[in-house]
């Protein structure tokens, strides 16, 4: 709980005081959570900007005392929170890595074993015997988290670090937790929510400084991408378990090859109302056709219809909006019901699972833009590659090869 002063004058006012009074008001920025985390159990926590995710993990690295409750922690904890945390700006690279090895109670002795490691993840050269206040964003976090995952932590708390530096050390970095701290405990609080998808267990929604959903990455995307398009979920959150709320994903959404003729998008999976039609297997170059009914309540001009494909982890692959047809306004200048049509030839993805969700807008531009339905992977599809492989995410093309001696 922090003391929110209207005034600066009001801070000596309350601490003169004599009957205690109150020139403060109380910001609760985190308050009646409860959850644990498993040994080796990779714990996701997701949620707008505000919502009590870096209080909660400071709590937890021991940098912050909560007002009330308490929090136990078994082992260990190595955190890498705010950026550059533990690094003197006027030491160098090689001063710092001896500074946050004893931040984090290791010995000199300790630290001269894994240092050669350290300096060969951060991989920042000639620059670790320069001070830090020199170093690139990227730079910190680079030396910052082969300190934070070298000293084999029981708990490792990354805070949005790796939303900076370049895709390669996010790759190794990601790597590196997957396959060598495959036992440690580790916490990810940040806003890539395919990280989430790809690298965590278990996933938490937070919202206004309470635990919004708790459970399964793909279905706690959902419950997150739905508070995040839907202003009423975004400012009346409230808990739910998995039993309360399930996105679909590619295990509960209607199976491609039941080929029911129509799936009803029920509340708890949507942001607005849509029915969605199923698909059978699908192929490379195959024709498809999306079908679903919206039920128009007020005259609507310059709508717009959108399909995006995501694959089984929640990661967004492909897909398209009616604004690249380019062929005017679409309206419906009557309430009631209508059936939109979206036509697609389907890529060469790679054989799997993959969703559908269906969204509907308003408005070309983002300043005028209104999210009026967004059913989120309402459809399973199983993707199929007899022809040849596809190595990757997808097949792009080769045209052609030569070759031509040159010595």
């Amino acid at each position: 709980c922090y003391q929110i002063y209207r005034r600066p004058s009001d801070r000596l006012k309350q601490a003169l005081s004599r009957w205690r009074k109150k020139y403060y008001r109380e910001f609760w920025a985190v308050r009646d959570i409860s959850f644990s985390v498993a040994r080796g159990e990779s714990v996701g926590i997701i949620g707008r900007n505000g919502s009590g995710k870096s209080t909660l993990v400071q709590m937890i690295a021991g940098t912050l005392a909560p007002t009330e409750g308490a929090i136990r922690v078994r082992g260990q904890v190595s955190a890498l929170l705010e950026l550059g945390a533990g690094f003197n700006p006027e030491f160098t690279g090689r001063e710092n890595i001896y500074l946050a090895g004893s931040i984090r109670g290791l010995s000199r002795k300790r630290v001269n074993e894994l240092f050669d490691d350290i300096v060969e993840f951060a991989d920042i050269g000639d620059f670790l015997d320069q001070p830090v206040k020199t170093y690139s964003s990227g730079m910190y976090v680079r030396l910052a988290f082969a300190v934070a995952a070298q000293v084999r932590p029981d708990i490792l708390v990354v805070d949005e670090a790796l939303a900076v530096g370049d895709v390669f050390f996010k790759q190794r970095c990601h790597r590196y937790m997957r396959e060598d701290l495959r036992d440690t405990t580790k916490l990810l609080v940040t806003h890539d929510l395919n990280a989430v998808a790809n690298h965590c267990d278990r996933a938490i929604v937070m919202s206004r400084g309470t635990i919004a959903f708790e459970g399964p990455p793909l279905d706690a995307i959902a419950f997150y991408t739905k508070i995040m398009h839907t202003e009423r979920f975004a400012t009346q959150a409230r808990p739910k378990t998995p039993g309360e709320f399930r996105g679909a994903n590619s295990a509960d959404a209607t199976p491609a090859e039941r080929s029911l003729p129509w799936v009803d998008v029920t509340e708890e999976k949507r942001s607005g109302a849509g029915e969605g039609e199923a698909v059978r297997a699908i192929q490379p170059d195959d024709p498809f056709a999306c079908h679903f009914e919206i039920d128009v309540t007020v005259p609507k001009t310059d709508l717009i219809f959108g399909v995006p494909i995501n694959d089984r982890f929640g990661k967004s692959v492909c897909g398209d909006n009616s604004l690249s047809l380019r062929h005017g306004s679409i309206d419906c200048p009557d309430p009631g019901r209508y059936l939109v049509r979206a036509d697609f030839v389907w890529p060469e993805l790679h054989p799997g699972q993959y969703t559908a969700t269906f969204g509907v807008g308003e408005g070309r531009h983002a300043i005028h833009h209104t999210v009026q339905c967004w059913a989120h992977n309402v459809v399973a599809l199983t993707a199929i590659a007899p022809r040849r492989p596809v190595h990757g995410l997808f097949t792009n093309p080769m045209k052609d090869v030569r070759i031509s001696r040159i010595g």
